[in-house]
């Protein structure tokens, strides 16, 4: 084989980009345990370790009181019928593993990573959380009343009220995208709540459980031995919920704060989500717009203006909705001049073709980023998760490429007409 010389490579120019047409996704398997519930499991990797994620339909959407579902989840290792938290703690350190309880506004749960070899003396202690969790008061009063102290820090914070004005303006105080919360809604639940939220929600038929990682297959067989019980279930969480959107009149609102060198700045509006078949195609407008630390919106205001250390732009998807959002905090006195280049920033993508070379930039920003949302068993199984959620299946990652290579100019171009209105977003200051 000849070797490359020197005087052979041309190092002035770039190599040329080539898109990705297709990936090979990890290979994973759709089991249901004796009661029925759905296990996505993906057996891959190199490493001896596990990672056990388990989903309720227990999120924000299905609480009837604000905070009930947040906290009925955070209080999940306060204490078992047969645990108290420093046992639970301890038994879980002992393995060397570690738990992540959380919840969103459709789901909450758990994330358990464990060594493959101890999995085996944990999962025992994970059915027992889920099951016979007591919701012990004197933990829930210290718990609420040091997050009351950190909700006061909070509220002192310009990006903190920034966010929360903006999505109670698209949304309203009674849609639980847009609810807010206030000092009260701490004292008006207790945990007669919270039990009441555990015992209609996380049980089997609410359940999805994703397992990854590098295992045994006797292991399905042991989480189906202690998940898998026909008398763990219940009523499972209506898909009939809806609530009515109570958006705020007033376009432009600011909250002044006299001491503040800064301003923090949300922009947007309701908008489509991932159901949406415009949205592939708006995520490749997106990023070229406020996605990336190459877009637009950087190079402009912050490379070019120095008006900040950062401002994004990102389509927020949830189950039931999705809407616009562009962010930053900037000097107190350049915050007209900031929503001024953002205006001239939508007005050019409505206006003006994107030039070929930036789009392939962006698009194989894109494709990389694609690679690496499924590089491995656990980080496939949180692009799994995402799907699961909207109800879509693995295909939409190949749909998403080839959106993401085809897609034009013209096209986004349209999108841009469509969805990227600077008049009608809220705009939402405060500092």
């Amino acid at each position: 084989m000849r070797k490359l010389k020197q005087r052979d490579m041309n190092r002035t120019d770039a190599p040329e980009i080539k898109l990705i047409e297709q990936v090979d996704l990890p290979q994973f398997e759709l089991l249901h345990l004796d009661n029925g519930v759905p296990v996505y499991v993906i057996n891959a990797g190199e490493q001896e370790v596990v990672k056990l994620e388990l989903m309720f339909k227990a999120g924000k959407w299905f609480e009837e009181k604000n905070l009930v579902a947040d906290y009925t989840n955070r209080l999940l290792r306060e204490g078992t019928t047969k645990h108290n938290a420093k046992a639970i703690a301890d038994k879980f350190d002992f393995y060397g593993a570690n738990i992540n309880t959380g919840v969103g506004y459709e789901t909450g749960g758990a994330v358990l990573y464990s060594l493959t070899k101890q999995i085996d003396h944990l999962l025992e202690l994970l059915l027992e959380i889920f099951t016979e969790s007591t919701f012990p008061d004197k933990e829930f009063e210290t718990i609420i009343s040091n997050k009351k102290q950190k909700f006061s820090v909070e509220l002192k914070k310009n990006e903190f009220l920034a966010n929360r004005n903006f999505v109670n303006a698209l949304y309203g105080q009674n849609h639980p995208y847009g609810r807010v919360t206030e000092f009260e809604h701490f004292d008006q639940m207790n945990t007669a709540d919270l039990k009441a939220f555990f015992k209609k929600y996380y049980h089997a038929s609410n359940l999805t459980i994703i397992l990854s990682g590098r295992f045994n297959k006797d292991l399905v067989k042991k989480i189906n031995q202690f998940f898998g019980s026909k008398n763990w279930s219940g009523e499972k969480a209506s898909e009939n919920l809806t609530y009515n959107i109570e958006s705020a009149k007033e376009l432009i609102q600011h909250t002044d704060k006299a001491d503040s060198v800064q301003s923090a700045v949300v922009l947007g509006n309701i908008s489509i989500n991932k159901k949406h078949p415009d949205f592939l195609k708006l995520s490749v407008l997106n990023t070229v717009f406020g996605g990336y630390f190459g877009s637009r919106l950087m190079s402009n205001i912050r490379e070019e203006k120095g008006y900040t250390y950062g401002i994004y732009s990102s389509f927020v998807s949830y189950p039931h909705g999705g809407f616009i959002e562009i962010a930053s905090e900037v000097g107190k006195e350049v915050r007209e001049a900031t929503l001024n280049e953002i205006k001239y920033e939508i007005n050019h993508l409505r206006n003006e073709l994107i030039d070929e070379e930036e789009l392939q930039i962006v698009k194989n920003y894109m494709s990389g980023r694609i690679l690496r949302s499924i590089d491995g068993p656990m980080k496939f199984s949180e692009t799994m998760k995402g799907l699961i959620l909207y109800g879509q299946d693995v295909s939409y990652i190949q749909q998403l490429l080839k959106t993401v290579r085809e897609v034009s100019s013209k096209e986004l171009l349209e999108l841009a007409n469509k969805y990227l209105d600077y008049d009608k977003m809220y705009k939402i200051t405060v500092g």
